[in-house]
């Protein structure tokens, strides 16, 4: 169970892609966090579900749930709360809730990319079995090109509990403009739990963007070292307003 827990926090929580709009600042589909925040006072929900394996099981996340509100041009709040369900044990439980902020450092000039910083807290309880705080942090990264699409990476690391060792993650992804209502990316994410072995995971995934403020989305996934058995799909909505 600490296993699907770590690899829950892993590939679960860090999830977002680079919209049409970097004022829609979607934070699904895709295994990284952009540095785009949501408009001022704007708030955004995103919903989704993510069936993810490990070692041919997994807990299945029913139900993943993310609102967020600008707070200025420079800070966004936001709230994680979910559902999900253990198939072998039949049992449901909560993932959540945490709360987090997200920091815009600076904008792209030249080399320098956009660069935000996330800071979530998972208090006690956040994940079934835990009775432990948690935190996590990532530093985000964008450099968008002349053409519209987009080079991104992010650094980042995650505590399940503060008094144990994190797992640490990288990632880096293109994301291709087809128009403005169709995007396609692709991701490599490298990870390392305390608990498990290093993992190279890749992901393909697609946006629909119907209006500025409804979007739908779809990303699948899979180990590539390790690819039988470790995989994910996920599928959701993200709605402004």
């Amino acid at each position: 169970m600490q296993k699907i827990i770590i690899l829950y926090l892993t590939l679960c929580l860090p999830a977002a892609l680079f919209a049409q709009d970097e004022n829609y600042a979607s934070d699904r589909p895709g295994l990284t966090d952009a540095p785009d925040l949501i408009g001022k006072k704007t708030w955004q929900i995103a919903s989704g579900a993510d069936i993810s394996r490990y070692n041919h099981y997994g807990v299945y996340q029913l139900s993943t749930n993310t609102l967020k509100y600008g707070l200025s041009k420079r800070f966004e709040a936001r709230l994680d709360l979910g559902l999900q369900y253990d198939p072998e044990a039949h049992h449901y439980s909560v993932s959540g809730p945490s709360v987090g902020m997200k920091t815009l450092i600076t904008g792209q000039h030249k080399i320098i990319p956009k660069t935000a910083f996330i800071l979530e807290y998972y208090p006690p309880g956040f994940a079934s079995g835990t009775t432990a705080s948690g935190l996590g942090m990532e530093f985000c990264f964008s450099h968008t090109l002349k053409n519209g699409n987009s080079f991104y990476y992010n650094l980042g690391s995650n505590w399940l509990d503060l008094s144990q060792k994190a797992t640490l993650n990288a990632l880096a992804g293109y994301s291709l403009n087809l128009n403005s209502l169709w995007n396609v990316f692709a991701e490599i994410y490298v990870y390392k739990a305390p608990s498990i072995r290093l993992n190279y995971v890749s992901d393909l995934g697609v946006t629909f963007q119907v209006t500025k403020l409804l979007q739908f989305d779809f990303a699948a996934g899979l180990d590539i070292v390790h690819p039988a058995g470790n995989s994910y799909f996920d599928g959701g909505i993200t709605l402004n307003f």
